[in-house]
C-alpha cells in the first residue's frame, strides 16, 4: 500500500482533485455574481419553493462539477454512504439531492444548493447562442407560463443587446479547468459516483482515512480546506434553503 501511494503521490492530476475543487467553487462564486446582476436588472425570478426544474430526468454535469459535493460528504462522513446509494439507487433519474415537498407538487429542496453544479446555477437566467450567431434567453417553463410578460421583455432586451450569462461559455470555463474530467457529461447521479470513487480513492491513497474513521465512531470528521468555500450560505432566489 505504501509504494501505490507513493506512486499516487507522484501523479500531479491525482493529487489536484481538492484544487479542482477549490477552483470550481471559485468559478461558481463567480458565476453567481453574473446570474446575481443580470437578475436584478431583469427582475426574473423563481415562484417560492419552486423545484420544477429538479425533478427533471434528463439532467447532467460532470464529475469535475460535482468535485464539491464530493469532498464535502467525505468531511461529514457520509462519503461511502452516498457511494453506496448512487450504486443502489441507479434506476432513480431525477438528482439524488432534490427532496421533494411531500404535501405540495413541483416543491422542493436541495440538500447541496450551495455546491450545485453549472446548470443548476444558471437554467432560466442564461443564453445560448442561436444559429445566427445571437445569444437567447434560455427560459424556464415555469418562468414562461408564471410570467410571460417579464420572459417576454428580458428576450427582447437581449436581443438589443443586454449582457447576459451564456451557458454554453460559462460551462466551458468550468470544463477548461480539468480537461479529463470537466468533458465526461452523464446523468447528474452517475456524475457524482464518479466523483465519490475519485475522492474516496484519493483519500485513501493518501492516508487520509479519518473521514473514514470519524464515520464509524460517529464523531464530526476534521474540516477539508473546502469547507471554508463550499459552506458559505447564499441567498436563494428560489426560496430553497441549501
Amino acid at each position: 500500500m505504501a509504494g501505490t501511494a507513493y506512486k499516487y503521490c507522484k501523479n500531479p492530476t491525482a493529487k489536484m482533485n481538492q484544487a479542482f475543487a477549490l477552483k470550481v467553487m471559485a468559478l461558481y462564486a463567480q458565476i453567481d455574481q453574473l446570474t446575481d446582476t443580470f437578475l436584478v436588472t431583469t427582475q426574473l425570478h423563481c415562484p417560492s419553493g419552486c423545484g420544477w426544474c429538479c425533478t427533471s430526468p434528463d439532467v447532467e454535469a460532470t464529475p469535475l462539477e460535482m468535485l464539491p459535493i464530493a469532498f464535502e460528504l467525505f468531511r461529514r462522513g457520509e462519503g461511502e454512504v452516498w457511494i453506496e446509494r448512487t450504486t443502489r439507487e441507479q434506476e432513480i433519474k431525477t438528482c439524488l439531492f432534490y427532496q421533494p415537498n411531500p404535501l405540495i407538487p413541483d416543491q422542493g429542496r436541495c440538500q447541496a444548493y450551495a455546491m450545485r453544479p453549472t446548470i443548476c446555477r444558471l437554467f432560466g437566467w442564461s443564453t445560448a447562442t442561436n444559429k445566427s450567431g445571437q445569444p437567447e434567453l434560455i427560459a424556464c417553463t415555469r418562468h414562461k407560463a408564471l410570467m410571460p410578460e417579464v420572459v417576454a421583455c428580458v428576450a427582447a432586451a437581449i436581443a438589443n443587446g443586454l449582457e447576459a450569462p451564456n451557458m454554453a461559455a460559462l460551462s466551458q470555463q468550468v470544463a477548461n479547468l480539468d480537461p479529463e474530467l470537466g468533458r465526461q457529461r452523464m446523468p447528474i447521479n452517475q456524475a457524482l459516483r464518479v466523483a465519490l470513487f475519485r475522492v474516496g480513492l484519493e483519500l485513501q491513497l493518501t492516508g487520509d482515512s479519518h473521514a473514514r474513521t470519524a464515520a464509524d465512531s460517529g464523531q464530526r470528521p476534521t474540516a477539508l480546506p473546502i469547507t471554508a468555500i463550499s459552506c458559505t450560505k447564499r441567498s436563494n432566489r428560489s426560496g430553497v434553503k441549501d
